[in-house]
């Protein structure tokens, strides 16, 4: 019998196995439907259109040593979302098997508590933008770096024999994550304390103890202080450094109100981390037992959780089992491990907090968060430790926070997962409409068009569109948001102003007469729509956006497409042909003045079931039929319209208007536009 139950325990070797399965159960089973966001697409673009030299110039402007995680992944992975993506989720779990084997050279004594904090690492909630894919490889990859460092260090001490191989390692590593990126900084103060615990084993008085830890931390003190000196009064960027520590100079100048805000900023940012995070992952407003997704991430939570509770249960970390009753009321472990785990919790992201930014401000700003979860899973496992001996309540427990963050990780996931599906369906209908567009394009548009995008990594979507040259820092196109740059000035755009836009080694100059409006918003069910001064009169537009319709120029768009255009290794194949790509086709056909073209797409939109959400996608349907003499189904169009959104009526009355001004008079014509007229109620007056 004991030998049948033996049988289904875990092993130390089992932990890096059951980690991997719990970030392909939290961030895996999406992979396939995830793309590119945010700083994604300029990775991209430099891969496809730049090569080694373009991460060069582009990383002169903040971190110059970063380019070297790209220069040698992106000839790999290319320029297709799938293999980013397995990529930065392996990278995650090496990095929380790098926790682990860490802690557990720390604490050889206490491998199942290891394991657990390496189990809320793995998944801890407070990062959210893993699906962020290309842009996050290069902080898993020195995240990675840095647990590579300080297990070494430790491991260093372990092995005396290998002390020095050990400590030239780690302290390559160290001098490698620190040029890489800064967000990793803050940990590197922890190594003295790390030093002074394991020291403490030893029979040693509190001085020599003192002696050693300098001892031993010299190596890593040595690369740090070069570090900062480097970065602070030696390195050379292209351009004002986005990372200048503004609070670090003002504790120096005004040091009262920079301590009294660094101490604000402190607090709120360490709720955020220790308890506020987990808040998201229980959301009672999306409850719904009508939404399938919903459903299905909690059972996948729910076995998550389960799974857990059993490997936690039956994993047998090493030879040591639960201490002696006597031996755990003194002991000072859980103490211990609670104060080495608070205070990475705080140096996590004070290099974050040196610079003025925060954990809790801005879209964006979770990945300050992402130092911070090493110590947050420690101390949150110390403290169940500290607060009871029953190691049932506590696997119950730990099951719970996993299988609440699976189930969080999930639901944000598939909300990136129709971010992608928007991005996709913008480019393919923009390809539709336009299928190939004039250098030096602007596209206006009211508002960014993407959550967990930004308008410069659109930007960077629309040159990958169409062809552009192989090298140089020169877009063709830029996404311009007029709320946020022509908020006083949008009556300047229509009279043919510069517009001269850059991000970091990228760089736009145009006219704003040599522009696009659009307006995209799938959620309200229409489709893009390239916008022109004869759209003056939809209502739903918004002031803003009728006031720069003048700027808007059809003659940039060619019906001619490029081959390789759009590359399907990035933005997919092209979707299955429904009303969006009849309606933008029908929209080009117009502009071409192809009349006979809009009434074949119309007929087959029609014969194969596709009709128009928002009702007036059907008005160049309309000016076609009308246009190609099919005067019946244009009067029957234009009565529908009218009925499903009377608001349309002056619209149709201008359409019909054109219709007259551009086709030859006939009696036919004549008398369907009175009776057109006379329904629409129709007031003579010229278009706008």
């Amino acid at each position: 019998m004991l030998m049948s139950i033996k049988r289904f325990d875990f092993h130390k070797w089992s932990a890096p196995l059951a980690l991997l399965a719990l970030c392909l159960l939290s961030f895996g089973l999406l992979i396939p439907w995830l793309g590119f966001y945010w700083d994604d697409w300029p990775v991209i673009l430099m891969t496809r259109l730049q090569g080694a030299a373009g991460f060069i110039r582009f990383y002169q402007f903040d971190r110059p040593f970063s380019a070297w995680t790209y220069l040698i992944t992106t000839p790999i992975l290319g320029t297709s979302p799938l293999p980013w993506h397995i990529f930065t989720l392996l990278l995650r779990w090496i990095t929380a098997v790098g926790m682990w084997w860490s802690l557990r050279g720390l604490w050889p004594r206490r491998s199942r508590e290891v394991t657990w904090m390496a189990f809320l690492f793995a998944i801890y909630p407070v990062f959210t933008q893993q699906p962020t894919s290309v842009a996050y490889s290069q902080h898993w990859t020195v995240y990675a770096l840095y647990l590579l460092s300080l297990g070494a260090m430790i491991q260093s001490l372990r092995a005396p024999r290998w002390y020095w191989p050990l400590t030239i390692l780690a302290a390559l590593a160290a001098i490698v994550h620190l040029l890489s990126m800064e967000y990793f900084l803050g940990l590197e103060l922890l190594r003295p304390l790390v030093l002074w615990l394991m020291l403490g084993e030893r029979e040693m008085d509190a001085r020599r103890r003192l002696k050693a830890t300098f001892k031993y931390w010299l190596p890593y003190l040595v690369v740090l202080l070069v570090f900062v000196v480097y970065r602070l009064f030696f390195l050379n960027l292209a351009g004002e450094d986005p990372n200048n520590p503004e609070l670090l100079f003002a504790l120096a100048s005004q040091p009262f109100r920079a301590t009294l805000q660094l101490v604000q900023t402190a607090i709120q940012d360490s709720l955020q981390i220790l308890i506020a995070s987990w808040y998201q992952t229980i959301q009672p407003s999306q409850i719904s037992l009508t939404d399938r997704f919903l459903l299905v991430s909690e059972v996948i939570a729910f076995l998550g959780a389960a799974a857990t509770l059993v490997f936690l249960l039956r994993f047998k970390g090493g030879p040591q089992e639960e201490l002696p009753a006597e031996e755990r009321l003194n002991d000072r472990w859980p103490r211990q491990a609670m104060a080495l785990g608070l205070l990475a919790v705080v140096l996590g992201p004070l290099p974050v907090w040196l610079t003025g930014k925060q954990v809790i401000v801005g879209l964006y700003s979770n990945r300050f968060g992402l130092a911070s979860m090493f110590g947050a899973s420690i101390f949150l496992v110390a403290l169940l430790e500290w607060f009871t001996p029953r190691r049932l309540a506590k696997a119950i427990t730990l099951s719970v926070l996993v299988g609440l963050s699976i189930g969080f990780h999930l639901r944000n996931a598939n909300e990136y997962r129709w971010i992608w599906t928007k991005q996709t369906r913008f480019y393919w209908q923009l390809h539709w409409r336009a299928p190939n567009l004039e250098p030096e394009t602007a596209i206006l548009s009211e508002g960014e068009l993407f959550k967990y995008v930004g308008y410069y990594s659109t930007s960077m979507g629309l040159n990958l569109m169409y062809p552009h040259p192989p090298s140089g820092a020169e877009m063709n196109y830029w996404f311009v948001d007029l709320y946020r740059n022509f908020q006083r000035n949008r009556a300047g755009l229509a009279k043919g102003i510069p517009i001269k836009r850059d991000f970091r080694s990228f760089n736009f100059s145009g006219l704003s007469t040599d522009s696009l409006v659009i307006r995209y918003e799938p959620e309200q069910g229409s489709c893009l729509w390239v916008l022109g001064p004869s759209d003056y009169d939809n209502p739903i537009l918004s002031e803003t956006v009728k006031e720069v319709l003048p700027a808007s120029n059809f003659d940039l768009i060619s019906a001619q497409p490029v081959d390789g255009y759009p590359p399907t290794n990035i933005f997919g194949p092209e979707p299955e042909h429904t009303w969006c790509y009849y309606y933008q086709k029908a929209e080009l056909a117009r502009q071409m003045g192809d009349w006979q073209q809009i009434v074949k797409l119309g007929r087959q939109a029609q014969e194969q079931g596709h009709g128009a959400n928002d009702i007036q996608e059907w008005l160049p349907f309309i000016e076609g039929y009308a246009m190609a003499g099919e005067l019946e189904p244009a009067r029957d169009l234009t009565d529908q319209v009218r009925r499903v959104n009377p608001a349309l009526e002056p619209r149709l009355c201008h359409l019909w208007q054109r219709v007259e001004d551009r086709s030859q008079a006939s009696s036919q014509l004549q008398e369907t536009l009175n009776q057109v007229r006379g329904e629409l109620e129709c007031a003579p007056q010229p278009n706008p």
